[in-house]
């Protein structure tokens, strides 16, 4: 089994959260006080620098769950995936590089966000996956 942390439409209640359906939540979460989450479009993404901690929930996947979110997250083409520290051992986070996010609008470290958040620089439309390789 893989412990999968997740912080956007894959979380309780959200629009993606299907494909975790058969997968076993284990817990909310949140990160240490080290990242920075960003607005593409319709959806967030996390990067490494930054001060906010992110909220989100870790579920245990198994490969074939796995390989399904590797797909849905455009891993390795735009996501990353990172290894992170929680409450119930190391689990997978998935993130950007920083050069991603310099015109996104940023977040703090929760989604959905519905007021008006830090604006960094006007939001741009997200490339397609084969534009950010």
């Amino acid at each position: 089994m893989n412990r999968v942390f997740v912080y956007g439409t894959l979380k309780r209640g959200q629009r993606n959260n299907h494909f975790l359906r058969d997968a076993e939540f284990v817990s909310s979460f949140s990160t240490k006080k080290i990242y920075s989450m960003y607005e593409f479009e319709n959806y967030p993404a996390v990067c490494l620098r930054g001060r906010h901690a992110i909220e989100g929930e870790i579920y245990l996947v198994c490969d074939h769950q796995f390989q399904m979110l590797d797909e849905l997250e455009w891993y390795p083409h735009f996501y990353q995936r990172i290894e992170i520290p929680t409450t119930h051992g190391d689990a997978w986070m998935y993130i950007v590089k920083h050069k991603l996010c310099l015109d996104k609008k940023q977040l703090p470290g929760i989604w959905p966000w519905s007021c008006d958040s830090v604006t960094v620089s006007s939001a741009t439309p997200m490339a397609a996956p084969s534009e950010v390789v």
